[in-house]
């Protein structure tokens, strides 16, 4: 297939960081622990972080209330013929203000904490073709 037909897509990625909080509030990264991925058009992000690398999250804006900002889902297949998947709600992201404007804290019901992400993406790329089709598949 010629590569001038193939649909291109543009994908967001956004870094994933252990951050610290001084005296004043501000929060200063450590450590890069992860990436998140969105493609253009699309609003649920895909979250890889290096710890868990078998695992994949999602951040989904929350709709249903003020806040938090975004929910922390995994997914399975659902029983239920009608549904492709079950999620499950795992924790929460509110985006922080003042002087740690563009970036999100993370928080995992379990107790994952101290764990950020930009807002901003790090890297934009355009991918097509068989690079789509694995991309689709890892989210």
């Amino acid at each position: 297939m010629n590569s001038q037909n193939q649909k291109k897509t543009t994908v967001y990625r956004f870094d994933v960081f252990k951050g610290v909080t001084d005296e004043n509030g501000k929060v200063t990264k450590v450590k890069t622990v992860g990436s998140a991925y969105v493609r253009e058009g699309l609003s649920t992000y895909t979250l890889h972080l290096k710890t868990f690398l078998k695992d994949t999250f999602y951040l989904l804006q929350n709709t249903k209330s003020p806040r938090p900002d975004f929910v922390i889902l995994t997914r399975e297949p659902a029983q239920n013929v009608n549904r492709k998947y079950f999620w499950n709600n795992v924790g929460e992201g509110n985006v922080m203000d003042g002087e740690n404007e563009g970036v999100m804290k993370l928080s995992w019901d379990i107790g994952i904490d101290s764990l950020y992400m930009k807002v901003d993406p790090i890297n934009v790329t355009e991918i097509e073709g068989e690079s789509q089709v694995l991309f689709d598949q890892a989210a």
